[in-house]
């Protein structure tokens, strides 16, 4: 889910630097609003999947507008309900050659008013993960580098410097907030807290194993209650 995705997504929730534009990156203008209904009831009207997305132009009442979700299986003409989104102005998206004058990123819908709960949630926490497979996995930490643990456990020696971690990429989130949101882990954890968000302008897929350089921003607000205790931002992956 995986663009105006909360702070896009619903920050995008979904947010988003440079970018390639010749691997077809998606590019934000202006600046978000937030949509404060609690929740929303539409119709799905038509729908697109491109870039990790699905587009769906939607019917609410008497609005009809253009919205944003994370790939999902959805059918025309059925209900279906979402709690939160962030509207995009003159949202460009070259995986359909298109743009938006405005259009909502959400987390998701659901076909179940019931499913939704209270509480609103970051859009890019890797809640859609497999936290078992995530368990399993061994990364070596990079040479001058840290772990997710020593992350973590310093933080605020690191506040406001540059640092190495090396990870394995978990979830991705493409063009939010004028750039990408990448999600790693490396085996490690401190406490409950087992991955880092880095947002960058660079490319790459779950899966892929990556080293980045960032610089370690902490409580990282970026209103509507959507703060960041410890972000990676300006990333640039390293070979």
């Amino acid at each position: 889910m995986r663009n105006k995705i909360n702070i896009l997504m619903v920050l995008m929730a979904i947010v988003l630097f440079s970018c390639k534009d010749k691997q077809g990156y998606t590019k934000i203008n202006n600046t978000p609003a937030v949509v404060e209904n609690p929740i929303h009831k539409i119709v799905v009207n038509e729908f697109m999947n491109a870039g990790g997305y699905t587009y769906i132009n939607v019917i609410e009442g008497e609005n009809k507008y253009w919205m944003a979700i994370p790939n999902t299986d959805v059918k025309k003409g059925e209900t279906y309900f979402y709690k939160s989104g962030m509207v995009m102005k003159n949202f460009e998206s070259k995986e359909l050659g298109r743009t938006f004058e405005l259009i909502t990123f959400s987390e998701g819908i659901s076909a179940n008013e019931s499913e939704l709960t209270e509480k609103k949630k970051n859009p890019h926490v890797t809640a859609n993960t497999n936290t078992s497979s995530i368990s399993d996995i061994k990364i070596d930490k990079a040479k001058n580098g840290i772990t997710v643990e020593d992350l973590y456990a310093k933080k605020e020696s690191f506040s406001n410097k540059e640092v190495i971690v090396r990870g394995k990429v978990v979830k991705v989130n493409n063009g939010i907030l004028d750039r990408n949101w990448v999600h790693i882990v490396d085996g490690t954890q401190f406490e409950t807290k087992k991955d880092l968000t880095v947002t960058t302008g660079e490319m790459v897929k779950v899966g892929d194993t990556v080293t980045f350089k960032a610089t370690v921003i902490l409580d990282k607000d970026f209103g509507q209650g959507y703060v960041y205790g410890v972000l990676l931002e300006r990333g640039e992956l390293l070979k």
